[in-house]
């Protein structure tokens, strides 16, 4: 059987038409759907990889905002500990002060109460002291050593110093006659000697006028004002009770 060229050109068009058709209105339109295909996933990859590098960057920042944050918490805890340490420290300071301030307070009180304990204790042994002597010189004193403390004073007045003077001149107050009182009667002897060493004193005559009290026990007390004489038993004694002349 021969071969039949007109139906193998025939069929090498067709096929030829055929393949212009599948390449004009199939391959074609295949070929761009799946280049746009290609394009759409390369986007969505490019997307993806954007998307990725985005999420790593994120990831980046959250962990070196957690490292920042967990540096700043150890920092933040590091000074609340030192305002702690401090706070405290503060804390016992002024406690420690108060502490001293009342440790001091009652040294204070206790010192002050030792020294009134003391004080009393003193005044009762001066008192009991002085009530000794005061019972032993009631013995003791009688009219023999009034008139000898009366000499003593005498004596005494005769040897003042100029400034004791002055002092007995500026505190006189008044004019005319002095008053004492006596333990005993003077004697005029002794009126004279005193009315002449007291003149000597004040540098003008004067006068005494004497009472007697025999709660001096013995001796006198001369009264010039602010200026007081006392050569007495009983002053002598309430000098040695309270510590200080009345």
């Amino acid at each position: 059987m021969g071969i039949e060229w007109t139906t193998f050109v025939l069929e090498i068009v067709n096929f030829l038409v055929l393949v212009w058709l599948l390449k004009r209105f199939l391959y074609r339109p295949v070929k761009s759907m799946i280049e746009r295909r290609r394009q759409e996933v390369e986007a969505q990859l490019a997307e993806a990889e954007q998307a990725r590098r985005e999420a790593e960057a994120v990831k980046q920042r959250y962990q070196n905002r957690l490292a920042a944050w967990e540096t700043e918490k150890k920092q933040a805890w590091e000074r609340l500990r030192q305002e702690l340490e401090a706070e405290r420290q503060r804390w016992l300071q002024s406690l420690s002060q108060e502490l001293e301030e009342e440790r001091r307070k009652a040294e204070a009180v206790w010192q002050q109460e030792r020294r009134e304990w003391q004080r009393h204790a003193e005044e009762q042994v001066l008192n009991l002291g002085a009530a000794f002597v005061a019972r032993l010189l009631e013995r003791l004193a009688d009219e023999h050593l009034h008139h000898r403390l009366v000499d003593l004073l005498v004596t005494d007045l005769e040897k003042l110093p100029g400034s004791e003077q002055e002092r007995i001149r500026t505190a006189i107050t008044g004019a005319g006659r002095i008053r004492g009182v006596s333990a005993y009667p003077l004697t005029d002897e002794e009126r004279r000697k005193l009315d002449q060493v007291l003149s000597w004193v004040l540098q003008t005559p004067v006068g005494i006028d004497f009472t007697v009290d025999p709660d001096l026990l013995a001796g006198i007390r001369i009264d010039l004002g602010s200026y007081v004489i006392r050569a007495n038993l009983h002053d002598e004694l309430q000098f040695f009770a309270h510590g200080q002349a009345l």
